[in-house]
């Protein structure tokens, strides 16, 4: 079982890591400013930044969604077991990714 303060150290983390993450999320979805006189090279740059923004974007939810069910899982107090075993998540495992919901063959 984990102990109160190894659970309020990782949820501490979790909300370290929530605001960071929603302010990359952000960061990625401001609006662009117009090009002026853009040529065909930068039109392509662009395009190509707009690619890897997107994928960024769409991990960095995906992580927040993690956070967030991490987050939940503190309040019911269920943290730190694996959602489809009902075996705990070892401490080593938590420390490395605070969010983990399942047990890794690494575990």
């Amino acid at each position: 079982m984990l102990d109160k303060e190894f659970i309020q150290k990782m949820k501490q983390r979790l909300e370290e890591e929530k605001a960071d993450v929603e302010q990359k999320i952000a960061d990625l979805t401001k609006p662009e400013k117009p090009m002026d006189n853009p040529e065909l090279d930068d039109l392509a740059q662009d395009a190509a930044e707009d690619i890897l923004e997107e994928s960024s974007l769409a991990a960095f939810e995906l992580v927040l969604e993690k956070i967030n069910a991490a987050l939940e899982r503190i309040k019911n107090e269920k943290y730190g077991i694996c959602v489809k075993t009902g075996k705990e998540i070892s401490k080593e495992a938590l420390e490395e990714e605070p969010w983990a919901d399942q047990i890794t063959s690494n575990n």
